[in-house]
């Protein structure tokens, strides 16, 4: 009604000549034009993998394996920004439907800070229809309720390509909250046809925060839906429920990590909430997976029965004997009160074996783990079996800190050749002192300390104060360095491999820390005698 629609929209592109300040300027004036990147963890895409498989994907491949990387990132002022990730140039951005309405308020002079477009952003190859895309999807954090896919196969021709794809919010499903977390891109079987298997491409994202619902839910979003159709449950989106078990408290389901079969499909689904409970959703049937409803696995606990929250995703390794075992770290900070002294209580790391029995587990049925010392803690605890006689069915380990300083778990743990790698921000009792990041290195099967050639568990533990922006960013394993061995008489080699956590740290710089050595395979691991091998030498030279 003011007149000043074209100069706002000029002042969003980064036109700066009605900024205060300036020659009749009426419009905020900015530090710069791009606005901040908070909780928005930067995404690299390069060329598509070549380790796909499906009809018409090599040629999907071959059109785009020089595809130059770029980098995308959520920002405050609700746009997700693409950059060429050799220049910095931006290549487009993206204002989802959602947080238009709320674009003007970005140029009053008066504006003060909202969350925008300040989800992580998550991506695959996948099939649309009979074409193969590039897909990125993303959650728009506390901006609003939703997640919204594009088509990045070609981002420096985004305009000219599908571009944006589809959004889905709470007006499609009260279920949908706020998504932080990156989603992901996944196959599913959904059924067969002429005794073959039929498979559709979907966005995989928990409910998150704040949803409109007492009980978190895991959706499926079909990618392929059109632009112009109406989401419909069962038929373009699957919802799968987590009951609360204390509907009058609250609670969020937290990011899915997926089991992924043999043929590429997904297996099944694990999740943990804010009410301590971790879920399994099977799809091993075809859609609608009407059994696929969570199943609640293991209730995280302190001694004293308290639950733990469980604000991030798992991650699975395959357990000795069978089954996965599902690792995850409990504690949340989503709101002031959580840093407050008056929250603190023990938070735990634990790694529960899922054999797929169906049955709950209990906190008494994994083998406890003790952190001694001042760090490097010696992390100390009996030998585990996950079979046989006196099995156990996976480690707990309580941060040491929990009570005194707030320590919690910081995010989604690291993974590499057996050692997990879990961060723990502790707030502290003192508001004006910064939080403390400790790093775990932990053998995942064990649950002991990690450190190749030592006899002792010893673990890395803390890696000194960082400000808790910083903490917020999810660390990057970095490979320094292989060193081999001589060969066996059997062919084996044996090779240390040097990795190093990469963290943004503040004042914009990204460090490493001491790098761990862990121990590798490499060469003839295993003989394996081919009896038939003078019939498979014909059938193979036919």
């Amino acid at each position: 009604a003011d007149g000043l629609g074209p100069a706002r929209l000029a002042w969003l592109r980064g036109e700066r000549g009605r900024e205060l300040g300036q020659p009749g300027g009426t419009l905020r004036r900015r530090a710069g034009v791009l606005g901040a990147f908070v909780h928005s963890a930067p995404l690299l895409v390069g060329p598509p993998s070549a380790s796909v498989q499906g009809q018409g994907y090599a040629k999907f491949h071959a059109a785009h394996k020089a595809r130059p990387a770029a980098v995308y990132a959520g920002a405050g002022d609700g746009m997700l920004h693409a950059f060429d990730a050799a220049s910095g140039a931006e290549l487009f951005a993206y204002v989802p439907n959602a947080l238009f309405a709320a674009l003007a308020g970005l140029a009053a002079p008066g504006y003060q800070h909202r969350p925008g477009a300040d989800g992580s952003p998550g991506f695959g190859e996948a099939r649309l229809g009979a074409r193969w895309r590039t897909v990125l999807v993303a959650g728009m954090g506390m901006g609003a309720r939703g997640v919204y896919a594009l088509d990045i196969s070609n981002p420096a021709a985004f305009d000219k390509g599908m571009g944006a794809l589809w959004e889905f919010g709470a007006g499609d499903d009260p279920a949908m909250g706020h998504v932080r977390a990156a989603p992901l891109v996944a196959r599913f079987r959904t059924g067969s046809k002429d005794g073959r298997p039929v498979y559709r491409d979907y966005a995989v994202v928990a409910s998150g925060i704040n949803s409109g619902e007492a009980d978190g839910a895991l959706f499926l979003l079909a990618l392929d839906k059109p632009a112009a159709a109406k989401w419909q449950l069962g038929l373009n989106y699957h919802r799968f429920a987590a009951p609360a078990a204390n509907a009058a408290a609250p609670n969020a389901l937290s990011a899915p990590v997926l089991a992924i079969g043999g043929d590429g499909s997904v297996l099944a689904a694990y999740a943990g909430d804010l009410q301590g409970s971790l879920w399994r959703f099977d799809f091993g049937g075809e859609a609608p997976w009407r059994g696929a409803a969570g199943q609640r696995l293991f209730t995280a606990r302190d001694g004293d029965g308290l639950r733990q929250p469980i604000a991030h995703a798992p991650r699975l390794v395959f357990a000795p004997g069978g089954g996965y075992l599902v690792v995850f770290g409990t504690g949340r900070l989503l709101e002031r009160a959580d840093a407050s002294p008056a929250s603190f209580a023990v938070q735990s790391l634990y790694a529960v074996h899922d054999k797929g029995a169906g049955t709950e587990l209990a906190r008494t049925s994994l083998a406890p783990r003790q952190a001694r010392g001042a760090g490097p803690y010696v992390i100390e605890g009996r030998a585990l079996s996950y079979t046989g006689d006196g099995a156990r069915a996976g480690w707990f380990l309580d941060f040491p800190r929990a009570r005194q300083d707030g320590e919690r778990s910081a995010g989604t743990a690291l993974l590499a050749g057996g050692v997990l790698f879990a961060d723990t921000l502790a707030p502290g009792a003192d508001p004006c002192a910064e939080p403390v990041l400790r790093s775990y290195a932990i053998d995942v099967l064990t649950g002991l300390g990690a450190r190749a050639g030592a006899a002792d568990p010893l673990a890395s533990v803390t890696t000194g104060a960082v400000v808790q922006g910083a903490a917020t960013a999810p660390p990057v394993l970095v490979d320094l360095e292989v060193t081999a061995g001589a060969p066996g008489p059997t062919g084996f080699v044996p090779a240390v491999r040097s990795v190093g956590i990469l963290r943004a740290q503040a004042g914009g710089k990204a460090g490493t820390g001491a790098p761990l050595a862990l121990p590798m395979a490499a060469g003839r691991v295993s003989w394996r005698e081919v009896a038939n091998w003078q019939e498979l030498h014909r059938e193979a030279t036919k």
